[in-house]
């Protein structure tokens, strides 16, 4: 029921364009949780069938019921060490999970060790601190006005006009748009002054966007995005949203993966509880006891049963008898 809960609130493949996105656009913790949803109903189905209609069910059947326990244990535990892994509990650093710090990373993660250490704490006014330039080692915010303008060199002129637009649109990580696709900002500018209705919204890439404005800074004099965090080819960075890598910024996904977390530990506790009592119970029905009865009397002492069976008395052998005197034949 929780589970249920969670699937009306949250959003599932926000950032998947069905014919242009790869596998790392997918919502993996979601998919993780249907699947877990689906293991826990076939749970209460198995434990329906197998044991709420007789005390002590065949031993077939809680065989049955053991190895699908067994099965949910390695699934169940398989998918909390995959959440762990990607939340950042498991390993330091690790490459496209939370606790990336390299190129390969999530923007706020590198936004706060870059810094020297300083933690995300706000995202208002003007996005606050989950607002801010995409390269560079200090990855400055918009609400500070874009004051070191060597982070958008050659657009200096604009006095930061053009740096905190760019920021504005395309780099607020609080927006799912900003990690995979949106709709065009362009298109939808012309179609508020359109007025044949002629102009269709098209699809673009977030990431395909701060891919070519990087070569547009980097070609400008004096750049300051160093060599070493400049990217080769366009980022991929949609796993950030889905997992929820910032408490702050992405605060709805933060507490959801945790509760998906948590839930797939109880799940896989209660699993290995299940499996134990399947053991226990099939131990108990041991097939070598077989039912003891008295054949004499005709009794199942195991059902308490009187058999009707026609009983003979053992004949043994017939004593003679001496022809008492005075008997005339």
């Amino acid at each position: 029921m929780a589970y249920a809960a969670t699937f009306f609130l949250t959003p599932y493949n926000q950032l998947y364009f069905s014919g242009q996105s790869g596998y790392d656009d997918t919502d993996l913790p979601y998919t993780l949780a249907i699947v877990e949803c689906a293991v826990t109903g076939s749970t209460f189905i198995i434990g329906a069938l197998a044991f709420a209609t007789a005390k002590n069910p065949p031993r077939r059947v809680i065989l049955t019921a053991l190895l699908f326990f067994i099965v949910a244990v390695v699934l169940q535990g398989t998918f909390g060490v995959i959440r762990a892994w990607n939340l950042g509990f498991v390993g330091d650093d690790m490459t496209r999970t939370c606790s990336d710090e390299g190129l390969t990373g999530c923007p706020t993660t590198r936004f706060e060790t870059r810094i020297g250490g300083r933690d995300i704490m706000f995202k208002e006014p003007y996005g606050g601190q989950c607002s801010f330039w995409f390269w560079g080692p200090k990855m400055q915010t918009r609400y500070e006005g874009m004051v070191d303008l060597q982070s958008c060199a050659g657009w200096q002129s604009t006095g930061g006009t053009l740096c905190d637009q760019a920021i504005q649109k395309n780099m607020d990580w609080t927006k799912a748009t900003s990690y995979g696709w949106r709709d065009d900002t362009e298109d939808i500018t012309k179609l508020l002054s359109d007025t044949t209705g002629g102009i269709t919204i098209k699809k673009v890439h977030n990431m395909e966007i701060l891919y070519k404005l990087q070569a547009t800074v980097i070609t400008a004099k004096n750049s300051s995005i160093p060599s070493e965090q400049r990217y080769s080819g366009q980022p991929s960075i949609a796993y950030c949203w889905y997992w929820g890598c910032s408490e702050v910024c992405n605060s709805h996904r933060f507490w959801v993966n945790r509760w998906w977390l948590f839930s797939s530990v109880a799940l896989t506790v209660l699993h290995i509880i299940n499996a134990i009592m399947a053991v226990s119970l099939w131990r108990q029905l041991d097939p070598s006891v077989q039912p003891i009865k008295n054949i004499k009397a005709g009794i199942d002492v195991e059902n308490n049963v009187v058999e009707n069976e026609f009983m003979v008395q053992p004949v043994g052998r017939r004593r003679r008898i001496q022809n008492p005197s005075g008997l005339l034949f």
